[in-house]
């Protein structure tokens, strides 16, 4: 019988489901896409996630997975502990879980701004609040890689896959947030990492 090719819901523009289909590239993984809009697609949305959010990846008609962190570690579990991109233990690990957790606020905290802006009365000090907080993740990060050419020394690891990844996401939509001068590194890091096939075929959408 054959297994079928796992589908993953939502669209490139998400970092979270973009750092899915990265990770899924960069472990030679195939995967069939069903593009649903993060905003619209609501009922659609639903049927593979009862609080309608991205991503999910639906392994089969009896299993979905849902949240990307969720999604990570399923892979991580098929790709084996030598190629996992998240370390399995010890201080690697708990560094690589550190960075990740400061990465996905960062990104959240500009998908929260980007939700703000589209109010009908925008609280701009709440958006200005959000994006210096997004801002500062990112900030600390780049302490963070200091003169490392990864995070996931000595090749690049999850954090370097969502970080990079946020890095453009929070360019797309808030343009000028985030200055090449004031981030060297994570700068060159993503200019290095977003020519590479495994993100280039899962460019933003």
């Amino acid at each position: 019988m054959n297994t079928p090719v796992p589908r993953l819901v939502g669209r490139f523009l998400s970092p979270y489901v973009r750092r899915v289909a990265v990770t899924m590239n960069i472990y030679g993984m195939q995967f069939e896409r069903l593009i649903l809009s993060a905003i619209g697609d609501e009922k659609e949305r639903e049927k593979t996630n009862p609080v309608g959010r991205v991503p999910a990846l639906i392994l089969n008609e009896d299993e979905t997975l849902i949240d990307s962190a969720a999604i990570l570690d399923h892979l991580d579990e098929l790709a084996g502990p030598k190629s996992a991109l998240i370390p399995k233990s010890g201080p690697r690990r708990r560094k690589t879980l550190y960075q990740l957790a400061i990465a996905t606020g960062a990104i959240d905290r500009a998908m929260a701004a980007n939700a703000e802006r589209r109010r009908d009365n925008v609280d701009e000090e709440r958006l200005e609040r959000l994006l210096r907080q997004s801002a500062n993740g990112f900030a600390a990060l780049e302490m963070e890689l200091a003169n490392n050419d990864y995070f996931g020394e000595p090749k690049p690891g999850q954090a370097d896959v969502t970080i990079v990844i946020g890095k453009s996401f929070l360019e797309h939509i808030f343009p000028g947030t985030l200055l090449p001068d004031k981030l060297p590194n994570i700068f060159g890091l993503s200019d290095r990492l977003e020519l590479l096939e495994a993100f280039s075929n899962a460019g933003i959408d």
